[in-house]
């Protein structure tokens, strides 16, 4: 079978560069990897844990993953999950309104169909799942400056948080009281009406730690019809008991108002990339709700080598919705609770630690939809109660056969429930349930050639449900929430990572996943000559993703000034880089053959040269590049063009006061270029304009 000899080939080139790295890695001095083992007791707490703890914690992952530090986030205009996703290899993070927070997301071709929010990916605040039962999320309610660190789990790696998406996780671990200043202050400011303040407070009063934090962001946007407004709240308590045991609860509210300019047509892109979509005009498309969100997590030491952590929330959605084709009146709850257990103990006298889970994460979604007409509501046309609930078990265990060799394996045991409920029947009942259950194994390894160098692998189920919004679009034919299936894929892998004293890091990762009834959508006229079009969704019978993802960090000099006999030692000029290739395909499609699926480019290039003094003072030139185009529909007869960004960062920190001030321009030449695309459009408008030329800077203040 062709998939045995692209993997052995696979893993001999893995294999090679992990040994090379290992060869380098013998000059000393080189610090080394932490041991793969954790501490007893320690289990996997999100919120206290630092941020070299999180990344030993991922060297455990015999797969890809990403560390993102606050650092990171801070350092640029902070306003999506672009901003702190730039240089992360095999994550494809594009924004369709310039500065605002919706994004076209893909990772390892997860959410390939999605022109809106979030599909393939789950979301994780602060290790436990966030958004919809379904999988359903976006990103709007989430606020980067509340974040201390990233953590990136690519493809299905996140097993240990119960994941069982294509994509895998991003993991979002917010601000306690024990980091976060007595005083935090943030403002920024744009191009394009940008505007942004952030005030937050932490304090740590014995027992108790608290932390508060208030963002205001407003944007008028590159494009006409793209103004955008979002505040969020958002508060963490915790408690800590004399028997090692934490409570917290976190609380958060978002007001969201955004307009949407829409997609537009290559004539347009060319012509005019400010320009609004006309039918996003004509009916006032937009996206307004509230949303409030609160959750309680209770983490117990069983004893010094066992962990139980206890998790619970409720969310409440009221959305105004006005589309094309419907204004929608949705009001949504989401609640659920999970138990985690952590082992860390011998096994047949080999070290060992075992993480095992429960979930229970249910929607109940009040849908109610009017005619548009032409941005007023019309007659009812829907009312329905959407139901989902999912259920699953978990485990996963690392078991060291050697000091220098960790075997990986476990699986997930999930099952899904869908339900329409129709209150409008005039148009026939479409009350219907449909549910879905399957087993999704894992095994692999993480072998430690060098004290500093690692090799790991995996092969990797992922089952996928589909979304409610998937079974009830308004594109659907018959009504029937069966004619749909779940998404099934299996994951090979292999990578290596590590370092090289300090000159060198890297991170590669290998990839070859088999997909079945992959869920696509297509954008079709709900009447001839429609000036909208509305989604429908279908499964692909085969399909396949491979790809590479290579991640470095080359320190180029120390010392750079007194080199030239300007200044003292102390500063540094380093390189990064990060490379993905893609090659996502239908496989013997009855319509499309073997073309290529749409929506992601095959090579996706950024680079940055970043120069740091020791005063503080800091400055970075960066590119993204996608140097070839890529098919935008299935038929391959249409592309997004090629195109380079010239970006520079820049910033400075005066530690002893608290003080800094960050600078960034974007888009320098100021290219006219699609950020992200809708596929198979009817009307064939598949472009989401990027930026163009574009300054923000802004300033900080922390008092402790």
């Amino acid at each position: 079978m062709h998939i045995h000899l692209r993997l052995h080939l696979i893993i001999l080139a893995v294999g090679v560069l992990g040994l090379a790295g290992a060869a380098l890695a013998q000059q000393p001095p080189t610090p080394t990897l932490p041991p793969v083992v954790v501490e007893s007791g320690r289990g996997i707490d999100e919120r206290t844990r630092s941020d070299e703890e999180a990344r030993e914690e991922l060297r455990r992952v015999p797969g890809g993953t990403s560390v993102v530090d606050q650092k990171v986030i801070e350092e640029s205009r902070a306003a999506n999950l672009k901003d702190a996703l730039d240089l992360v290899p095999g994550v494809f993070v594009q924004p369709r309104f310039g500065a605002a927070d919706e994004s076209q997301i893909s990772i390892r071709g997860s959410g390939l169909r999605n022109n809106f929010h979030l599909r393939g990916v789950t979301v994780l605040l602060d290790g436990f799942p966030y958004g919809n039962a379904d999988g359903f999320s976006d990103f709007e309610s989430l606020e980067l400056l509340t974040t201390k660190r990233i953590e990136v789990y690519k493809g299905a790696n996140a097993l240990r948080f119960g994941g069982y998406t294509l994509g895998g996780a991003i993991n979002l671990v917010t601000k306690t009281g024990y980091d976060t200043p007595l005083i935090e202050l943030r403002s920024a400011a744009g191009s394009f009406g940008y505007l942004k303040n952030y005030l937050a407070t932490g304090q740590v009063y014995g027992p108790f730690d608290l932390y508060v934090g208030l963002s205001d962001t407003e944007l008028d946007g590159y494009r006409q019809h793209g103004d955008q407004i979002r505040r969020r709240a958002s508060a963490s308590l915790g408690y800590r008991l004399a028997g090692g045991t934490t409570i917290r609860l976190d609380l958060g509210y978002v007001q969201n108002e955004e307009n949407l300019p829409g997609a537009l047509t290559q004539q347009e892109l060319d012509r005019n990339p400010r320009q609004r979509n006309p039918a996003n005009s004509a009916f006032s498309e937009e996206r307004n709700y509230d949303y409030t969100r609160g959750a309680l997590t209770v983490r117990t030491p069983l004893s010094e080598n066992q962990v139980l952590e206890w998790y619970t929330q409720l969310n409440y959605q009221d959305m105004d919705h006005p589309l094309s084709f419907a204004i929608i009146d949705d009001t949504t709850y989401s609640y659920g609770t999970e138990l985690r257990y952590v082992l860390t103990a011998p096994l047949f006298g080999l070290a060992n630690r075992l993480i095992a889970g429960f979930q229970f994460f249910g929607t109940r979604q009040i849908d109610v939809n009017f005619a548009n007409n032409l941005g007023n509501r019309g007659a009812k046309s829907k009312d329905q109660i959407n139901i989902a609930n999912n259920v699953a078990g978990y485990l996963e265990d690392q078991l060291d056969l050697t000091p220098t060799f960790t075997a990986v394996a476990g699986g997930r045991l999930g099952y899904a429930f869908r339900e329409v409920r129709d209150r409008f029947t005039g148009d026939g009942n479409q009350t219907d349930s449909v549910d879905f259950i399957a087993a999704s194994p894992r095994v692999g390894f993480v072998w430690k050639l060098a004290p500093t160098v690692q090799v790991f692998g995996n092969a990797s189920h992922a089952y996928e449900p589909p979304l409610l919004l998937e079974l009830t679009a308004p594109g659907q034919v018959g009504g029937s929430l069966s004619q749909l299936a779940a998404q099934k894929s299996w994951q090979f892998e292999v990578g290596t990572r590590g370092n090289a004293g300090e000159r060198l890091a890297w991170d590669v990762s290998v990839y070859d996943i088999e997909l079945w009834d992959e869920i696509q959508n297509v954008n079709v006229q709900p009447f001839p000559f429609a000036p909208f079009t509305i989604p429908r969704y279908r499964n692909i019978d085969r399909s396949r993703h491979t790809g590479v993802e290579v991640g470095a960090d080359l320190l180029l000099v120390k010392d750079v000034l007194a080199r030239l006999g300007l200044g003292r030692t102390g500063d540094a000029l380093r390189a990064r880089a990060a490379y993905t290739w893609s090659r996502f395909v239908f496989v013997n499609d009855v319509n499309f053959g073997n073309n290529d699926l749409p929506g992601v480019p095959p090579h996706f290039i950024q680079t940055e040269l970043r120069y740091d003094h020791g005063s503080g003072f800091w400055m970075a030139p960066g590119l993204d590049i996608v140097p070839q185009g890529y098919f935008v529909n299935s038929a391959n007869n249409a592309r997004n063009h090629a195109y380079t960004l010239v970006n520079f960062k820049a910033g400075y920190e005066h530690k002893p006061t608290g003080l800094g001030i960050f600078f960034e321009a974007r888009n320098l030449t100021d290219t006219t270029y699609a950020a992200a695309v809708s596929v198979d459009d009817a009307n064939r408008r598949f472009f989401f304009p990027g930026d163009g030329r574009s300054f923000y800077g802004g300033v900080s203040w922390r008092w402790r």
